[in-house]
């Protein structure tokens, strides 16, 4: 949990400088392919979460690998620091952090839905506007098709959850008969 609530500073730091100076999307790319990097070459990573290899080294590392593919001198900054506090392994989330906490500064909430069959345009177009209007920030859908839920939808809206689907409808139902008929 500290980790997290440090890896949130780290973002949120990362973030206005990128904002003041221009370049968030270049910051969020930059540590898109870190993680991809980390993620994909298991002798990187165990080289550069190392507890015995030096920080020299591991900036030389970072100056001969990473840098070259980053477009953001903020993103090797930001490494260094991690490296000088022992903090590297701080990389496997602060991506994910870093794009949560633009998302909340710029005011935009991400929302899943899952329906029974894919969304018309004008009806997901007439969704977005409602919950534009319902959270008052700017919405980005992320749409799934799921048969079993039958008809009607789900809506994630960051922890909370509005499920309006056929099968839960169908389930209550069965719920209140069964409690109906006990009594």
């Amino acid at each position: 949990m500290i980790e997290e609530s440090l890896a949130k500073g780290y973002a949120k730091a990362l973030f206005e400088v990128a904002e003041e100076r221009g370049g968030a999307d270049d910051i969020e790319k930059d540590l898109d392919g870190i993680k991809n990097l980390l993620g994909t070459n298991r002798k990187f990573r165990d080289i550069l979460y190392h507890p015995s290899i030096t920080r020299t080294e591991k900036k030389d590392i970072i100056d001969k690998i990473i840098a070259p593919l980053c477009s953001s001198k903020w993103v090797k900054n930001l490494l260094y620091i991690l490296v000088d506090k022992r903090r590297e392994r701080m990389l496997d989330y602060l991506p994910d952090v870093f794009k949560g906490v633009a998302k909340q500064i710029k005011g935009v909430v991400s929302i899943k839905v899952q329906t029974a069959i894919p969304l018309a345009e004008d009806r997901l177009a007439n969704l977005q506007k409602s919950l534009k209007k319902l959270t008052k920030k700017k919405v980005v859908i992320e749409t799934e098709v799921n048969k079993d839920i039958i008809g009607g939808m789900i809506i994630r809206i960051e922890n909370k959850i509005i499920d309006g689907s056929v099968i839960n409808h169908l389930k209550n139902l069965k719920k209140n008969l069964l409690k109906t008929a006990l009594t």
